[in-house]
């Protein structure tokens, strides 16, 4: 069991860290047309710097019925590319989960392993990082749910923008660190979920088009682990 209190991961001025996300290529889907899922990773979003790594990547499409489609990315240049085609009408999400297993922090560098490989090691984590991405087919309205992934971003739109519920676990998460990236843009601080897991995120005026909202967070992890953290990073992808 995770213990219950939770330790931030960024310190302020760090909020500029890469990130990952999965979106379709082009916001809209067609039903019977395929579409292209991209995943990125970069400090900007739309702009990916490398392609992610595949070990420990699972990822799928979820149906509006709840049907799972297994994604099966292929790099291209920066990018990893897979193809999807929508077979009804709705609210289809794109998810991945890449546990980028455990690393230790040593005098000698970064080394697999935790504790118990590296005796010398100044730091031992667990990196995790989740998404998801909601695309729509022509006129069908965004339903928020979760997914059931282990550190995700739920979105409920308001009048002035949207408010995210955090939840790790599946239960309310508070003192993830919340960040915007609008496309081609660099991420800004929104702040911290409070003990319900929520925050809220005024979208500029006339802003349009598509967004990711990030959380981000280090929990302590349990005793025998062998390491001191579990890294969790999150992108929710949104087209406003």
């Amino acid at each position: 069991m995770l213990k219950s209190f939770w330790i931030s991961l960024l310190a302020a001025g760090a909020v500029a860290a890469h990130f990952a996300w999965i979106a379709p290529a082009q916001p809209g889907l067609t039903v019977g047309q395929a579409a292209m899922v991209q995943w990125g990773i970069g400090h900007e979003f739309g702009v990916s710097e490398a392609a992610p790594l595949t070990t420990g990547l699972a990822s799928y499409a979820l149906s509006p019925a709840g049907a799972r489609t297994a994604l099966q990315p292929v790099k291209q240049g920066p990018w990893l590319t897979a193809s999807y085609t929508p077979r009804e009408a709705g609210q289809h999400r794109f998810v991945f989960v890449h546990d980028r297993g455990i690393r230790s922090r040593t005098p000698q560098g970064m080394r697999d392993g935790g504790r118990d490989r590296n005796p010398t090691a100044t730091q031992a984590f667990r990196s995790v990082r989740t998404g998801v991405a909601y695309a729509l087919t022509g006129g069908a309205k965004m339903v928020p749910k979760a997914v059931g992934l282990v550190y995700e971003l739920i979105p409920e739109r308001t009048e002035k923008g949207v408010t995210v519920t955090l939840l790790l676990g599946g239960k309310p998460c508070a003192g993830g660190e919340v960040t915007v990236s609008w496309s081609g843009k660099k991420e800004v601080t929104v702040g911290k979920t409070g003990a319900d897991g929520r925050i809220s995120y005024r979208v500029p005026a006339g802003a349009k088009g598509p967004l990711v909202i990030l959380a981000e967070q280090s929990v302590v992890a349990a005793k025998g682990t062998g390491y001191d953290t579990d890294n969790y990073q999150t992108a929710l992808y949104l087209n406003w």
